[in-house]
């Protein structure tokens, strides 16, 4: 299925976090027969930057990478893939980030050319896990005035949409699985295809 197709309501808005829209993920990718986590994303706006939150129905995720940069995504793990401007650039961010907050990221043009984001980046976001009784979240902000380092062009009020993708996974889990919102066609696992990144609209103050 081409992302581009996909008739998805769900939009960015300047509004608090907890208003923002759900982008929940419900397409289940290359392993037919792991569970089917429940998990949505919320993604918000302010005057500095976009808050981005994970939502995640597991009651005891694997968090055992604990260092930023490390490969959280064999963790129990979150990811937002994101190109800011696509109309001028085809580079694109991995947030990838694990239920214990660790946090691996890049700004890269595919799967094997990237360059990692320095560590003081990423403690930026100020990155806030949560565990709960029967799901954990993660919280995070990335500020404009990051994104202008990579996409020098961009300014919040002239754009009308991001494109990307939001992805659950777990490579070393006990039920390794892979779930993503805007549907991947490959044949095997593989995260780092923008060429089947969705529109994301963003909404305009009034």
């Amino acid at each position: 299925m081409d992302a581009e197709v996909v008739n998805n309501m769900e939009i960015i808005k300047k509004t608090d976090i907890e208003q923002a829209d759900k982008f929940i993920l419900e397409n289940k990718l290359w392993r037919f027969d792991a569970y089917m986590a429940y998990v949505y994303a919320k993604v918000a706006y302010d005057n500095e930057g976009f808050v981005v939150r994970f939502t995640v129905g597991e009651s005891e995720p694997l968090r055992e990478k604990k260092q930023h940069l490390e490969f959280v995504h064999e963790d129990s793990c979150v990811e937002f893939f994101v190109n800011f401007l696509p109309d001028e650039s085809d580079k694109y961010i991995n947030f990838e980030v694990n239920a214990a907050g660790a946090m691996n990221a890049a700004f890269r043009s595919n799967k094997n050319d990237g360059v990692p984001l320095e560590l003081e980046e990423i403690e930026g976001f100020c990155i806030t896990p949560e565990i709960k009784e029967d799901c954990w979240c993660v919280t995070y902000k990335v500020g404009f005035d990051f994104i202008k380092k990579y996409y020098p062009e961009f300014d919040i009020n002239s754009c009308d949409y991001i494109k990307g993708n939001f992805y659950k996974c777990g490579d070393k889990t006990e039920i390794e699985h892979y779930i993503s919102y805007f549907r991947v066609g490959t044949e095997q696992p593989d995260f780092h295809r923008p060429e089947f990144f969705g529109k994301i609209s963003i909404e305009k103050e009034s």
